[in-house]
C-alpha cells in the first residue's frame, strides 16, 4: 500500500510542476495554446509517470519517450519549425525590451504555439518521471530542471502568475520534504497526501472566499498576487535599472484636470492633406475661425487629438506606413479604463471649419485607430467617450487580452518611428552626449529630453522660415524663436535619434467648462509628442513652453485640484532646481523607482529572500560536508572505518535508533583490541547501518525528515 501512495505523490508532483512551468513559459513571452493543451499535457504527465514508476528499470522509460518525441517531432517537423522560431524571436523580443533601450524586430507571429508546448511538456514530464523515480539525487535533479526555468522567466518578464506561484512553491517544499519517497519500504507517500490535504482545503477556502477575479489591486495591497509581483519587481529591480516600471515626471496632456491655461493664443498649424509643413508661418487671418464646438460633462483642459505623423522630411513630416492589422488598438486608453482610479466622461464635438476626415478626440478614448494616423471620420456632429486619470502610470497595466497584440503592433512602431536622416541621428546624438540628456531609466530620459526642448528658446507664433534643410538640428543649435510645431519637432527628432520612438501629433488644446459648449478657435491648434511605451501603448509628452503644465503623466497629485497662482520668476527658478535636487526627488511620486536604482537598498522582500537563500545554502553546504567526511572515513583503513561507522550509527541512534551488535562489535575490536583482521568484516555493520539509517529515516515525520538528511547529513 505504501508503494501505491508513494507512486500517486509521485504523480502529483509531476503534475504540480509540469503544468505550472508550461504556463509559466507562455506568460513570460505572450506566447498562446488551444484550450485543449492542458488536457493534452496531463496526458503526457500520465503516460510518463506509467514509464518510469511501474518498471525497476529507468532504460525502457527513456527509448519509449524518445521515439515518441521523434516520431511527434517528424510528423509535425513544419508547424514545430515555424512554432519554436516564432518562441525564439518572441524571447528575443522580451529580452531585448527588458534589458536593451533599443527595440527588436521580427517578422511573422504564429497565431497558436500548442504543439511546441506540447512537445515542450513532454519533454519535461519524462525528465521530471525520470528523476523523481530515481533513487539517486531524487531532489537535486528535479530543481536543476525546474529552478532555471523560473528564474530566467522571473528575470525576463518579472511577475508570475499567483496560482503559478503556488502550485511551484508546493512542489519544491513537498519534494525537499519527502526525499525519497519511491523506497518500497518508505511510508513518506502517506505523509505527503496526509499533507496535501489539509493544503489544499485551506487554498480551497482562500478561493472561496478571495477570488483573484474580484480582488481590487489598488485596495488591498497586502493581497497573494500584489506580494508576489511586489516581490519580482524587488528582485529584478535589484539585478539591473527597471527600463519599463516606472514613469518621469514629464508634463504631459491631461483630459480632464484643471489647471494653467494655455498662455500663448496665436497658434496656427500648416496641415495640407497628410503633411505638415513647418516651413512657414502660420496665417494669422485664420486664428479667430471657428473650427468645433465641444461640451464636456467635465471642467478642465483638453487636448483633441487629430492626426499623427511619422516620416521625418527635414522642414516637416508625412504619415507613416499604414499598419499591416486590422485595426490598432488604443493601448494606452485601455490600461487607463482597466483601472480602478479612472472615471469616465462624456463629449459631444460639433465640427465647424475643422476638416472632418479625421475625427477629433480627448485622451483617453478607447475607440481603436482605423489608420495609423488616427480614426477616418465623416460626420460633422458625434459624441465620445473618455476616462479622467488621476495619478501616475506606475499603477497601470494593459489587460492581458491585448497583450499579444501590443506585442505585436510593438514590432511595427520600432520599425517605423526611429527613422531619421543619418546626419540628422548623428548630430541630435552628439547633442545628446553634450548635454547629458541620457538618464538612468528611460523615463527619465524621456523627461531630460522634454526639460531640454521646453527650455531651448522662446515662444513665438510669427517665427520666420528657418534657413536650414533641416529644422530639427537647426531648432536645437541655432534657433532663438519657434512655436508648437517646431518644439514638437525637435523633440521627436531628438527621442528618435536616442532609440526611443516617437511621432509627432497635432489637434487642438482649449479650457472647457462641465456643460457648456466652448467654441474651439484656429489659436487653439496645437502640437505635441507621443512616445511608444514598450507594454502601455503612445503616450502623450508637452514640450511646448507656456503650455499646459499639468501633473506627472496625466495626474493630479494631492492639493492641486485649485488653480495655483503664477509665481515670481525666482520662485520658478527655485523650485526647478528643488526639483532636480536628489533629495527632493523621491516627492516627484513616479520617479521614486528611478531614484531608487541610483542609490539601491534592499527592501524587506529582498532580504527575506536573501537570508531564506543563506540558510538553504548553509544547510546544503554543512550537508555536503558531513557526506564528505563519512565518506572518508569508510575508505579510510579497516580499523578507522569501523569507528566511523559506529559513530555514524551513535548519531542516527539520537533519533531513537539502537545499536546493532555487529557494529558495536567491530568498534569495540579496532578501538580496544589487536584490531580487525581484515576489510570483510566491515560488511556486516555496513549492511546493518543501512537498514538502520533507512529505517529510522522512513519512521521519521516530514520535518524531522529534513533535519536527519539536510541538516545532519545522514542520508
Amino acid at each position: 500500500m505504501n508503494k501505491f501512495l508513494n507512486r500517486l505523490s509521485t504523480l502529483l508532483l509531476m503534475l504540480m510542476a509540469v503544468i505550472p512551468l508550461v504556463h509559466l513559459v507562455m506568460h513570460s513571452f505572450s506566447l498562446s495554446a488551444d484550450q485543449r493543451l492542458p488536457i493534452f499535457l496531463i496526458v503526457a504527465v500520465l503516460f510518463c509517470w506509467l514509464m518510469f514508476s511501474f518498471w525497476r528499470f529507468s532504460l525502457p522509460g527513456i527509448l519509449i519517450c524518445m521515439v515518441l518525441a521523434i516520431v511527434f517531432f517528424q510528423g509535425r517537423s513544419e508547424v514545430l519549425s515555424a512554432q519554436f522560431e516564432d518562441i525564439a524571436n518572441r524571447m528575443a523580443v522580451a529580452y531585448y525590451n527588458r534589458f536593451v533601450s533599443s527595440g527588436y524586430v521580427y517578422s511573422g507571429a504564429e497565431l497558436s504555439h500548442t504543439e511546441a508546448m506540447l512537445f515542450i511538456g513532454f519533454i519535461l514530464s519524462a525528465l521530471m518521471g525520470l528523476t523523481l523515480n530515481s533513487r539517486e539525487d531524487r531532489v537535486f535533479l528535479p530543481l536543476l530542471i525546474s529552478l532555471p526555468i523560473i528564474f530566467l522567466c522571473l528575470l525576463v518578464y518579472g511577475e508570475m502568475p499567483g496560482w503559478v506561484m503556488l502550485c511551484l512553491c508546493a512542489f519544491v517544499f513537498l519534494l525537499l520534504s519527502t526525499g525519497r519517497i519511491n523506497a518500497p519500504e518508505g511510508n513518506t507517500g502517506k505523509s505527503f497526501l496526509l499533507l496535501v490535504l489539509p493544503v489544499a482545503l485551506l487554498l480551497s477556502l482562500v478561493l472561496l472566499f478571495k477570488n483573484p477575479d474580484n480582488y481590487d489591486y489598488e485596495q488591498q495591497k497586502l493581497s497573494l498576487v500584489e506580494l508576489a509581483q511586489n516581490f519580482t519587481q524587488e528582485l529584478t529591480s535589484s539585478l539591473r535599472d527597471d527600463v519599463g516600471g516606472s514613469v518621469v515626471n514629464a508634463r504631459l496632456p491631461e483630459p480632464s484636470s484643471s489647471g494653467d491655461p494655455i498662455s500663448q493664443a496665436n497658434r496656427q498649424l500648416n496641415i495640407s492633406g497628410d503633411t505638415l509643413d513647418i516651413s512657414s508661418t502660420p496665417e494669422s487671418s485664420s486664428l479667430q475661425q471657428v473650427l468645433l464646438y465641444v461640451t464636456s460633462d467635465h471642467s478642465g483642459h483638453f487636448y483633441l487629438r487629430s492626426k499623427s505623423y511619422g516620416s521625418y522630411t527635414g522642414s516637416g513630416w508625412s504619415q507613416a506606413p499604414e499598419y499591416p492589422g486590422d485595426s490598432i488598438a488604443a493601448f494606452s486608453s485601455r490600461a487607463v479604463a482597466a483601472s480602478q482610479l479612472s472615471t469616465q466622461g462624456e463629449m459631444e464635438i460639433s465640427l465647424a471649419a475643422a476638416d472632418p476626415s479625421t475625427m477629433y478626440l480627448p485622451y483617453y478614448c478607447t475607440l481603436d485607430y482605423n489608420t495609423e494616423a488616427g480614426i477616418s471620420g465623416s460626420e460633422s456632429q458625434y459624441s465620445v467617450s473618455y476616462f479622467s486619470y488621476t495619478s501616475d502610470y506606475s499603477s497601470l497595466a494593459l489587460p492581458s487580452e491585448l497583450r499579444d497584440r501590443e506585442l505585436s503592433y510593438r514590432q511595427f512602431v520600432y520599425a517605423n518611428y526611429l527613422s531619421l536622416p543619418d546626419s540628422t541621428k548623428n548630430a541630435l546624438n552628439e547633442l545628446a552626449v553634450q548635454n547629458s540628456l541620457s538618464g538612468n531609466s528611460l523615463f527619465e530620459t524621456i523627461s531630460l529630453v522634454a526639460d531640454y526642448v521646453r527650455s531651448r528658446c522662446p515662444y513665438n507664433i510669427n517665427t520666420q522660415p528657418y534657413p536650414s534643410e533641416d529644422y530639427a538640428v537647426y531648432f536645437l543649435s541655432q534657433a532663438t524663436e519657434g512655436y508648437c510645431v517646431h518644439f514638437a519637432t525637435a523633440a521627436t527628432a531628438l527621442y528618435r535619434a536616442m532609440g526611443l520612438p516617437a511621432r509627432m501629433v497635432t489637434g487642438m488644446a482649449f479650457e472647457a467648462e462641465a456643460g457648456v459648449p466652448t467654441e474651439v478657435l484656429g489659436e487653439n491648434a496645437h502640437a505635441w509628442v507621443e512616445v511608444y511605451i514598450d507594454s502601455l501603448g503612445w503616450l502623450p509628452v508637452e514640450v511646448t513652453p507656456g503650455s499646459y503644465e499639468g501633473p506627472a503623466m496625466g495626474g493630479r497629485q494631492e492639493g492641486q485640484d485649485e488653480q495655483p497662482a503664477e509665481p515670481s520668476p525666482e520662485a520658478q527658478n527655485e523650485a526647478e532646481v528643488n526639483e532636480r535636487s536628489p533629495e527632493n526627488q523621491s516627492l516627484n511620486g513616479p520617479d521614486d523607482k528611478d531614484d531608487r536604482a541610483e542609490s539601491w537598498a534592499p527592501g524587506p522582500v529582498l532580504i527575506i529572500l536573501l537570508l531564506i537563500l543563506a540558510v538553504f545554502i548553509f544547510c546544503f553546504l554543512r550537508y555536503g560536508l558531513k557526506l564528505s567526511i563519512w565518506r572518508r572515513s569508510i575508505s579510510a583503513g579497516k580499523n578507522k572505518a569501523a569507528i566511523g561507522i559506529w559513530r555514524y550509527a551513535k548519531r542516527i541512534c539520537n533519533y531513537g535508533a539502537a545499536m546493532p551488535e555487529e557494529i558495536q562489535a567491530a568498534a569495540q575490536k579496532a578501538f580496544f583490541g589487536r584490531g580487525l583482521d581484515s576489510s570483510e568484516e566491515l560488511e556486516p555493520g555496513l549492511r546493518q547501518l543501512e537498514l538502520m539509517r533507512d529505517k529510522t529515516y522512513a519512521s521519521l515525520p516530514w520535518y524531522r525528515k529534513l533535519k536527519f538528511k539536510y541538516f545532519d547529513g545522514l542520508i
